[in-house]
């Protein structure tokens, strides 16, 4: 059995669709857990529209970032799996029944799950997922390397993992990065290099998307927790990483160092670069970041909303 895991903030229509292709899953199915992470719109509105008793609603009082959210559902999660959503997702047709066959046909116990989304786009992401059984240092190497498990990609956990893994309550993308880590540490993970969920490009409030000027705002408001986040990989997971994962932990020293130097703090930025260079040797982002690095708060946020990087 399944519950799904949706967190949303302000998209009450494709928190809908993301809900109703949930619904038609079939007897895998057994809850929609829904945490709306402050929207004050018309979010509970559309959900409850569908009336459906499988649906479990929550709204949050305050606004605390997609990781707080997950937290949250996942903490109302019972069922023997659990699967991981945005509101800009929709399970294909089956998806649980694949998930199950994945589960059946795997040749040793696991307790994660990973499938590929179809964007409207056309793209498939990750590319390439890895082939067999993934413990530990297999999923680190393989979320190091390009196009590969690193990025989004369709997950779901055991009740094991549920209960031992919580999300870091922490703003921006690396406690995604801190979650699919521990998760690695404590249980093997299959893939299946089937398209289970759609995803949409154009949603509003999503991380990459808006202009660089919302997203600089975004990434000023989230460079604490990132930071914390950086130092929580670190500590977990760093030796793991350098051994196993150059190239994963030069991604995560170049994300820390990005929020570092926007939070003020140079001298960890240029620290942390300096770690990721000789983990992985020096490419373009290392070189930029470390330009950036030397330059006053005025002159990077000129350079970001010209490049309009993400």
């Amino acid at each position: 059995m399944f519950d799904l895991a949706i967190t949303t903030y302000k998209r009450p229509a494709l928190v809908y669709a993301a809900v109703k292709s949930c619904l038609t899953q079939g007897p895998m199915l057994e809850k929609v857990i829904v945490v709306d992470d402050a929207s004050m719109d018309l979010t509970r509105e559309a959900v409850e529209s569908l009336h459906d008793p499988r649906v479990l609603f929550v709204q949050r009082e305050t606004n605390g970032g997609i990781s707080a959210a997950r937290r949250d559902a996942f903490s109302l999660s019972t069922a023997s799996w659990t699967v991981s959503l945005d509101s800009d997702h929709e399970l294909l047709p089956g998806a649980l029944e694949a998930f199950a066959g994945l589960l059946a046909t795997a040749a040793e116990p696991v307790d994660i799950l990973g499938a590929c989304y179809k964007w409207d786009t056309g793209r498939v992401s990750p590319k390439s997922v890895p082939r067999g059984i993934l413990g530990y240092r297999d999923r680190i190497h393989y979320a190091g390397l390009e196009d590969s498990i690193g990025s989004d990609y369709l997950c779901a956990v055991s009740a094991r993992v549920r209960q031992a893994v919580s999300w870091e309550p922490l703003r921006s993308i690396l406690p995604d990065t801190l979650f699919q880590l521990d998760a690695a540490r404590v249980g093997n993970a299959v893939f299946t290099p089937r398209c289970l969920a759609f995803q949409k490009s154009n949603a509003a409030y999503g991380y990459t998307r808006g202009t660089a000027a919302c997203r600089l705002a975004r990434r000023r408001l989230d460079a604490n927790d990132a930071l914390q986040a950086t130092r929580a990989i670190m500590e977990r997971h760093g030796a793991a990483l350098r051994r196993w994962g150059p190239r994963l932990l030069a991604r995560v020293l170049r994300q820390g160092a990005f929020f570092a130097i926007l939070s003020g703090d140079r001298s960890l930025a240029r620290h942390w670069l300096k770690t990721a260079v000789m983990s992985s040797g020096l490419d373009y982002h290392a070189f930029v970041l470390a330009t950036i690095s030397f330059l006053p708060a005025k002159a990077v946020e000129m350079m970001y909303r010209a490049r309009g990087t993400r």
